[in-house]
């Protein structure tokens, strides 16, 4: 059976954690799909997080901070949380940095402002997104996003209905992330959704400013290029 949504099991990022029942659903990149769903992709953004940071948000961060590494503790003044022990980001406390190792394709790309954008280092190819049938299951989902908006909601609610099932047999809470490769605002596209499964537990990254999304819909500001974790030490001192 086709489905939208990728299990934490089969994901390594959002199978580090099983106090929720997760799952994650990934759209092809536009080099690859053709069709830009991460408008902010090309988009230098250190005001906007500033802002959302002093709006008492949380912000994401990329440090060159290798596998193994500690991250730095401060960013901006603020505390700085290990980002890649969970995905869980609503757990996280409020008004922090939470930083994150780079991965993939990050690590070789430059740090600061001028670097490489998120689009250049996109983490569509990690884990088994290094696979063939994953590649061609994305850009499946995406066709059907693109032709058949009353097909994908079907698919979607479905497959939604089914994590809340199995999170019951688990005993715990669903968690949801429709944004694994993608920055889709998704309070806009289907306005129900939020109420309709107020009991999952929804969060993601973006780097839209002005989102104004549910209560139980939880956003991290992404931060756009890689930051120097020595840099931040410094600075810190």
């Amino acid at each position: 059976m086709y489905k939208l949504l990728t299990a934490a099991a089969a994901n390594t990022k959002t199978a580090k954690d099983d106090r929720y029942t997760n799952a994650i659903m990934h759209l092809p990149p536009f080099t690859k799909s053709g069709k830009n769903y991460c408008a902010m992709a090309h988009v230098a953004n250190d005001a906007y997080a500033s802002a959302w940071l002093n709006n008492g948000g949380n912000i994401a961060v990329i440090f060159d901070t290798k596998k193994g590494e500690e991250l730095p503790t401060s960013f901006w003044s603020r505390p700085v949380v290990d980002g890649d022990k969970t995905d869980l980001r609503f757990l996280d406390a409020d008004n922090v940095v939470v930083g994150l190792r780079s991965k993939g394709k990050a690590k070789k790309a430059p740090t600061g402002d001028g670097g490489a954008f998120c689009w250049q280092y996109c983490l569509d190819e990690s884990g088994r997104g290094v696979f063939a049938n994953v590649q061609a299951a994305r850009q499946r989902r995406a066709a059907i996003f693109e032709d058949d908006r009353q097909e994908f909601k079907r698919l979607l609610w479905r497959d939604l209905a089914a994590l809340c099932r199995r999170a019951d047999r688990n005993g715990n809470q669903a968690a949801c992330r429709l944004n694994g490769t993608s920055d889709l605002q998704w309070e806009n596209i289907y306005p129900t959704l939020f109420t309709e499964f107020s009991e999952i537990r929804w969060y993601d990254y973006t780097k839209l400013p002005k989102r104004v999304v549910p209560t139980n819909y939880h956003l991290t500001y992404s931060l756009q290029f890689i930051r120097s974790a020595a840099a931040a030490v410094k600075a810190a001192v």
